[in-house]
């Protein structure tokens, strides 16, 4: 994902080509920046496109991150919406001959109910059964991760922990232990996979010194673009 640097701040944006556009314009919403451009749009024009709009990009995105209203509480039932790997992707539920809640994930949530379950009850359900889901899928991309870039590193595969403690996305104990939190679960999994290069590299390197930006930049040569990423996913699901 490209990024526009403005001083100290960083926004990632995606560009999606419409046969319905005559000219460029730009989306700014809570979850994303996105260029809408005509189709063969040459990626240098949309650059010069995006540096004209600089300021106004800038007080835009900032004005939706500190005047995006607190969401309501998080439902779930058929038609809500809910976080997955940096998308909000939308419950279908329905009752069934089931003795627990079911998850099935394709582009969105297909969960089934036992009969029985109704009303608070039935939601507090769903909501346990698809934590247990997102904290067994964090789980099995972190061991995934973890595994690729011990490899790449030379180093002794680590024990890893799921932690969940709030802002704090991944640590390297002095013991050895990696912790990462399994939240990362609904922000994009290239953020995901750059936590768990950096806690990796830290089995090298304990401080952030010269020699672990270096070690990072040659197992994962777009970290500036995750960490980007990580930044702007945390300022606007964080507030």
């Amino acid at each position: 994902m490209p990024i526009l640097q403005i001083g100290q701040t960083s926004i990632p944006y995606t560009v999606r080509y419409s046969n319905r556009s005559k000219q460029q314009r730009i989306i700014v919403t809570p979850e994303a920046v996105e260029v809408v451009a005509p189709p063969h749009t040459p990626l240098e024009k949309i650059t010069a496109f995006l540096d004209s709009k600089r300021r106004w990009l800038f007080n835009a995105v900032e004005d939706c991150r500190s005047k995006h209203p607190p969401e309501a509480p998080q439902r779930y039932v058929s038609g809500a919406k809910v976080m997955y790997r940096g998308r909000r992707l939308m419950l279908q539920v329905e009752s069934a001959d089931v003795e627990q809640v079911t998850i099935a994930c394709r582009s969105r949530f297909y969960v089934q109910v036992p009969h029985q379950l109704a009303g608070h009850e039935r939601e507090d359900a769903i909501e346990q059964a698809l934590t247990n889901w997102k904290r067994d899928r964090a789980w099995q991309d972190i061991q995934h991760f973890t595994k690729v870039y011990a490899r790449k590193l030379g180093v002794q595969l680590p024990p890893v922990k799921l932690s969940e403690q709030k802002r704090v996305w991944g640590t390297c104990g002095r013991d050895g232990v990696i912790r990462v939190n399994w939240q990362l679960v609904d922000a994009p999994l290239s953020v995901l996979e750059y936590v768990v290069a950096h806690e990796i590299v830290h089995l090298l390197h304990r401080n952030h010194g010269d020699g672990f930006w270096e070690a990072l930049s040659y197992v994962m040569p777009d970290w500036r673009v995750r960490k980007a990423q990580l930044e702007f996913w945390e300022s606007i699901d964080y507030l």
